[in-house]
């Protein structure tokens, strides 16, 4: 297999300069750049530059993801919108990080030694940029996501290694995570996270619960006159993010902090939930083989009513001579057959099936064909 990496950048709060456009453009010979959006794909060979650096200075979203695995996904954040505690309730052992700088924030889940899926699978930031929004509602889910593989890479399994009672290393499963978002279903896609567990983990979620929006007129009287005109200075310059970080300072102010605050949920060990999601698993296939038992009883109810028009098709398809007729004819006899069977007339099948097969006993490629499928053939 051929080698391929792809980096990805995005632009959110504001779209690139000139000049900065013509910087990222310099970066690589394989890069495609927008004001907005710059891609770098290689068959062969790296990207140059720390992409994380790359990040930092031009963009608002960094993805990476090659054919053999190594999945990374970066966030830069206008400083202080996210709290500096923001991952302090996940041990996520280096696979996670979240680095303050005095002007950006940068959020980095890079999980280097995960595989790629067995299916090729294109990833991309778009489906996942917004993660960066959600984060700054104060929306962790994302966050309990990377936390679930994080514990599949260390091989938390057992139950003994973990403590049930341990709020540290344990954090709680955040508000409607049974109804996850499109950002993150993708998130848990890149990850490789089970359809299974996130189900697990979702059944020991609490209901979102609905807040009512901030008067927003009555909180900025909260604010001192020398603080209301720095903003308004600010929101003159254009700076990014400015009103997240207004609406978390009057939030604050009125002591309704809402935003980025850890959710006070359930704590379940990865476990607990990893035993859960196996029940699901086995539960889910029993209800596929269900489902697919009861759609073939209907598709031999179907054949058994219309038993003449089959007969008649098989006909059409022999008499064409041709291969991919006498295909179509063993099929549709062996779904004649088996409706025989399932209403026990397997007998008025075989009587049926001698008599009209004896004028085709001349067709040697259609006979090989019957006596593959364990057709009793009588002898010309």
């Amino acid at each position: 297999m051929s080698e391929y990496q792809r980096y990805e950048f995005m632009t959110i709060d504001r779209p690139l300069t000139r000049v900065q456009l013509e910087a990222v453009n310099d970066l690589s010979s394989h890069i495609e750049a927008s004001s907005t959006h710059a891609l770098v794909e290689y068959n062969w060979g790296d990207f140059k530059h720390n992409p994380i650096d790359v990040l930092y200075e031009y963009f608002d979203g960094f993805l990476y993801w090659a054919n053999w695995g190594s999945p990374r996904l970066a966030l830069r954040f206008p400083h202080g919108i996210l709290p500096s505690t923001l991952i302090n309730n996940y041990d996520f052992d280096g696979f996670v990080n979240f680095t303050l700088h005095p002007d950006y924030d940068i959020l980095e889940i890079h999980f280097s030694e995960l595989q790629a899926p067995n299916e090729w699978t294109n990833y991309e930031l778009g489906d996942l940029i917004a993660i960066r929004d959600e984060l700054m509602e104060g929306d962790l889910r994302s966050l309990y996501i990377a936390w679930l593989v994080t514990q599949r890479m260390l091989g938390a399994y057992e139950d003994d290694e973990e403590d049930e009672d341990s709020d540290t290393t344990v954090p709680p499963v955040p508000p409607a995570f049974g109804t996850l978002t499109a950002g993150q279903k993708a998130l848990a896609e890149l990850l490789q996270v089970s359809q299974e567990l996130l189900v697990a983990a979702g059944r020991h979620s609490q209901a979102a619960t609905s807040s009512t929006n901030d008067d927003v007129a009555l909180l900025v009287e909260l604010l001192s006159p020398e603080r209301r005109n720095d903003y308004l200075v600010r929101l003159a310059h254009n700076e990014p993010g400015l009103s997240r970080l207004l609406v978390k300072e009057l939030r604050e102010l009125s002591q309704n902090k809402t935003s980025a605050t850890p959710p006070t949920g359930e704590h379940v060990t990865y476990a607990t939930m990893l035993a859960e999601s196996y029940a699901i698993k086995a539960q889910l296939l029993r209800e596929q083989r269900e489902q697919e038992q009861l759609a073939h009883q209907r598709r031999l109810q179907y054949i058994h009513d219309r038993q003449d028009d089959y007969w008649h098709q098989v006909d059409q398809a022999v008499v064409r001579g041709t291969s991919a007729g006498y295909d179509q004819a063993a099929q549709l006899l062996i779904e004649l057959r088996s409706a025989a069977a399932q209403f026990k007339e397997t007998q008025q099948f075989q009587d049926r099936f001698r008599a009209w097969v004896r004028p085709h006993l001349r067709r040697p490629a259609f006979v090989k064909r019957l006596q593959a499928q364990q057709f009793t053939v009588p002898v010309a």
